[in-house]
């Protein structure tokens, strides 16, 4: 997935759509309507399409259309909603451009359908959802899935999103709320012979060892804390999305284009700084014993997986991703061998993060040229503990759902703040909205900090 764009309409009015693209990827309109009979007008000329009237979908309307990009650059649907105003039915809207789709084979698009249907052997689940803040989502999973749009209930209409799945082996999705969901369409799509496995900066290989051309560096920590306009972090590569701290997470998320990417190791017995969260691997991959990550080797460790993703090491994300984006690392259990892991990274291109009472951490790592990020919670930013922490750090953190008095009391601090962990758009902007400069997100697709 190189990009994803959604918006909302209704009677007559709505936001455009534009993705990134290169030449050749697949770009994709999914629309779906609270009525039936929407109409086909938003249907972009040229492109090809499926529509369902709500005859066979519980009265509930849209297409899927799709085009090829013939050259790099952003694509761009201007209208896609129905076009009579006084059409008054809740509409979304989602734009996607999918890298990996062979050029010799059109995808093959259904209708939308009350029925739930076997997934593709590879290509995209969707459905509509009632989305409502009674009703919930259905939040249908599928093994090997990868969810590209979650969709979002909504606390103020009863018909307001789509949840995409990105799928690759058939099969029927699990159901969550059955209730929620309301139909149903699948793309099916030939995958490219050769698809390229994204490496980061030092530039990707195909299978068949063709070099692919790093991208150019997109943020250093200067450039990142100077920026005027917020930014996001990917907390854990995007945790409520793939499988934490995997490389398929982190480029997912560097694909979505997040500049900066977090990351939790514990070094191992033999010193390697291996991605994980918690002092065992239990969490991440039940077969995995309940000795601590530091009384393993790496070898040992590499036996196990993160959701089914190879675990990787600090080494792995920063020759991917370590030129082209700034990674904000927090060394968990390992805090204490400082010397052992940050001569393994760039303070050009690293934040050293830990919660905001280790002000000896701050002090260090600031010694040695690192930016810091002190992450602290409501209880200690209301009883003044945070107040004298805060000021050892180069940025604070404060929880997105924390109260008015509390956002107040840590602006006082006079410190960048970042917003964690936001799980929607909903906690991202309420984040930004008290003051944040940016925020860390565990939800990456659809995210918007504008």
């Amino acid at each position: 997935m190189r990009d994803l764009k959604i918006a909302s309409a209704q009677s007559g009015t709505g936001r455009p759509l534009a993705v990134r693209a290169e030449a050749g990827d697949l770009v994709l309109l999914v629309t779906s309507s609270q009525f039936g009979h929407v109409g086909t007008g938003g249907v972009p000329s040229g492109w090809r399409a499926s529509y369902s009237d709500g005859a066979h979908s519980s009265q509930r309307s849209g297409f899927l259309a799709f085009t090829r990009a013939t050259r790099a650059g952003q694509v761009s649907v201007p209208r896609w909603w129905g076009l009579d105003s006084r059409y008054a039915a809740r509409q979304c809207g989602m734009l996607l451009a999918i890298a990996g789709a062979a050029t010799d084979a059109e995808p093959g698009l259904s209708t939308w359908s009350a029925t739930a249907p076997t997934a593709p052997s590879s290509g995209l689940l969707l459905a509509q959802e009632h989305g409502s803040r009674w009703d919930g989502l259905d939040e249908f999973t599928l093994q090997g899935a990868t969810v590209v749009a979650p969709g979002e209930a909504s606390t103020t209409a009863s018909w307001s999103t789509i949840r995409a799945l990105l799928v690759s082996g058939g099969g029927t999705p699990s159901r969550g709320r059955s209730t929620a969901t309301t139909v149903w369409a699948t793309v099916s799509m030939k995958p490219a012979k050769a698809p390229v496995a994204v490496v980061g900066a030092g530039g990707a290989q195909t299978p068949g060892g063709r070099t692919v051309p790093a991208k150019p560096v997109t943020a250093g920590v200067d450039s990142l804390l100077s920026r005027s306009e917020p930014w996001i972090v990917a907390h854990r590569g995007g945790s409520a999305e793939w499988p934490e701290m995997s490389l398929r997470a982190y480029a997912n998320s560097v694909a979505a284009g997040v500049p900066a990417l977090e990351f939790s190791f514990s070094l191992t017995s033999d010193g390697v700084a291996v991605g994980v969260h918690d002092q065992t691997l239990q969490r991440i991959d039940p077969t995995a014993p309940s000795r601590a990550v530091s009384a393993m080797t790496w070898g040992e460790v590499q036996g196990f997986t993160t959701g089914g993703e190879p675990l990787i090491s600090l080494d792995t994300l920063t020759q991917a991703f370590g030129k082209d984006h700034v990674l904000f690392v927090d060394p968990k259990y390992s805090v204490g061998s400082v010397d052992a892991y940050l001569s393994k990274l760039d303070p050009a291109q690293t934040i050293i993060k830990y919660y905001g009472d280790a002000t000896w951490l701050a002090r260090a790592c600031r010694a040695r040229g690192f930016r810091t990020w002190g992450y602290l919670y409501p209880a200690e930013i209301l009883d003044g503990r945070a107040a004298s922490w805060a000021q050892h750090w180069d940025l604070i953190g404060v929880p997105w759902d924390a109260s008015e008095a509390v956002w107040q009391t840590a602006r006082s601090y006079g410190k960048p703040i970042l917003g964690h962990i936001c799980p929607s758009q909903e906690a991202l902007s309420r984040s930004l909205k008290n003051g944040a400069v940016g925020a860390v997100c565990s939800r990456i697709t659809g995210m918007v900090t504008r």
